[in-house]
């Protein structure tokens, strides 16, 4: 790990951005809630898992490796949409009709994730005070509509200039190509520009392969030798305003 000081780091920033997954929102908690209510809806779920533990162990082992194929640009968007809940009900339904009832899945989880408003602990106070001093900035890999939704139900969206969707653009993290559009649409440049994200790959190099100074938000205490100084808590961010 760097022994590179961030307050220094964000001192000489403008634009501070953040990614929303897992970073703001909550989205771990979220996504269980969602599926949750999402496996009681369900017939087609219940019948093909005895418990809802069952159900959420399958489906998080395949959406993981379906969202890793997804940032390699290995397999395409509605692919992985449509194939993360069709391959968990083949085995109880006919193709055709397993391919329609993912689809409406799909739909219906993703509505329910939308409505979720849980944040990160800490969050609406620590964009508080950053948003007095620099321009806020979201860059987040994700689809759209469902991206939008989260940071309007969880009350970001009133500390936020810009958010930058990779699913707007068909361009993803850790692309070089959707940091430079991230500057061009906010009128920021690298050189004052961070990015605070808990991926270390998507978020993080993405971010320094881009020319931009990079935090890693590393709640969970992995190991982690890469460039970027890294905190466990956003709290850190503000503690020295």
């Amino acid at each position: 790990m760097s022994d590179y000081n961030y307050h220094k780091m964000l001192s000489g920033a403008k634009w501070v951005f953040f990614d929303l997954d897992d970073t703001l929102f909550d989205f771990a908690a979220c996504s269980v809630v969602a599926l949750r209510e999402l496996y009681a809806s369900s017939t087609v779920l219940q019948r093909r898992f005895g418990d809802f533990d069952a159900f959420w162990e399958a489906y998080h082992i395949l959406n993981s490796e379906l969202w890793r194929l997804y940032h390699s640009g290995s397999i395409e968007r509605d692919y992985l949409k449509t194939e993360r809940f069709e391959r968990l009900i083949r085995p109880v339904m006919p193709i055709p009709e397993a391919n329609a009832e993912a689809r409406r899945l799909d739909e219906e989880y993703l509505w329910l994730l939308s409505e979720q408003g849980a944040t990160v602990d800490g969050t609406h106070g620590i964009l508080q005070a950053l948003s007095k001093r620099y321009l806020i900035g979201i860059l987040s890999n994700g689809f759209i509509d469902t991206q939008y939704r989260k940071l309007w139900h969880s009350g970001l969206d009133r500390y936020v200039q810009r958010m930058i969707v990779s699913d707007e653009i068909g361009i993803q993290k850790p692309a070089k190509a959707i940091f430079d559009h991230a500057l061009r649409e906010t009128g920021a440049d690298a050189a004052t520009s961070v990015m605070i994200g808990d991926n270390p790959d998507t978020d993080i190099k993405g971010a320094i392969d881009a020319g931009w100074k990079a935090i890693y938000f590393n709640p969970s205490g992995r190991p982690y030798d890469g460039p970027a100084p890294q905190i466990r808590n956003l709290s850190e961010l503000i503690k020295d305003l």
